[in-house]
């Protein structure tokens, strides 16, 4: 009968095994950085090409004129030097801030070879004392001809406060919505009095105390009392702590009676032969 016989591995000393253990590390380790060279060196190469890359194309988005569009697009290629990194964006906006006609705007760089322009153009919503306009923000400018609405406001006040008046404007068409009453025209003195005219005809004169009670005053009354009478009416001063005065149109006035608006019956002679 054959027999085989087993021969055991022979058995690796304490130290060998510590060696090999250490060579598979260094060889994991090894690999490793290899791999970070590689990578590095990748990336640094790509980034290289980048900065190399021209700008290909800049895209201008936002409701703005063709013309207004072609200038700027013009303006644009004397800004726009550089790859797509190294390409000032400060500086673009700057340039593209000298237009008149600009509201705000963003600049942002679009993947991987252009720059995108968003612009919000300035729109005449308001006249601004002799011939100005202002736009959305109370900016005062001149728009190109052709571009002004018809039948803007017309808004009149102190120099610097542009701003406040269109604000006002907004917060004034809003509390008379309610009544039908219209603002076509603002104006505020450099004594801080209001003078607001409405679409109607109608003109209103407030100051800067107690605003808010003397609007609700005027609310309460307009609904309660004068509507009716509307076409008889002038102005109506709210510069009183507890009431209001009206100004009646010349033969408008109407009587007080038991503490009611009454209007008087026009005297119709009766003629004969």
């Amino acid at each position: 009968m054959n027999s085989s016989v087993l021969e055991e591995a022979p058995q690796l000393s304490s130290k060998q095994r510590q060696w090999r253990t250490l060579w598979r590390v260094l060889s994991f380790l090894w690999l490793v950085a290899g791999l970070l060279v590689f990578a590095w060196g990748a990336w640094s190469l790509w980034l290289d090409l980048q900065k190399k890359a021209p700008i290909a194309v800049v895209h201008i988005e936002g409701d703005i004129n063709p013309q207004d569009r072609e200038d700027l697009s013009k303006r644009l290629k004397t800004v726009v030097q550089g790859s797509y990194f190294s390409t000032d964006l400060v500086a673009m906006r700057d340039a593209i801030l000298l237009s008149p006609w600009v509201e705000s705007l963003s600049v942002q760089r679009r993947w991987p070879d252009g720059i995108r322009v968003n612009i919000v153009e300035k729109k005449a919503v308001a006249r601004w004392g002799n011939g100005q306009f202002l736009s959305a923000k109370g900016q005062i400018f001149k728009p190109k001809a052709g571009q002004v609405p018809a039948n803007l406001p017309l808004l009149f006040g102190p120099v610097g406060k542009t701003d406040y008046l269109m604000e006002q404007y907004r917060s004034f068409n809003e509390r008379f919505r309610p009544l039908n009453l219209r603002v076509v025209e603002l104006h505020l003195t450099e004594r801080r009095t209001w003078y607001i005219y409405f679409e109607n005809g109608l003109q209103l004169v407030l100051d800067q105390a107690d605003v808010n009670q003397k609007l609700q005053r005027f609310l309460w009354l307009y609904q309660r009392e004068l509507s009716p009478y509307l076409e008889r009416i002038e102005r109506i001063d709210l510069r009183y702590r507890h009431g209001l005065a009206v100004k009646w149109k010349e033969g408008q006035a109407l009587a007080v009676k038991y503490n009611q608006l009454v209007a008087p019956v026009n005297k119709v002679p009766v003629g004969g032969a």
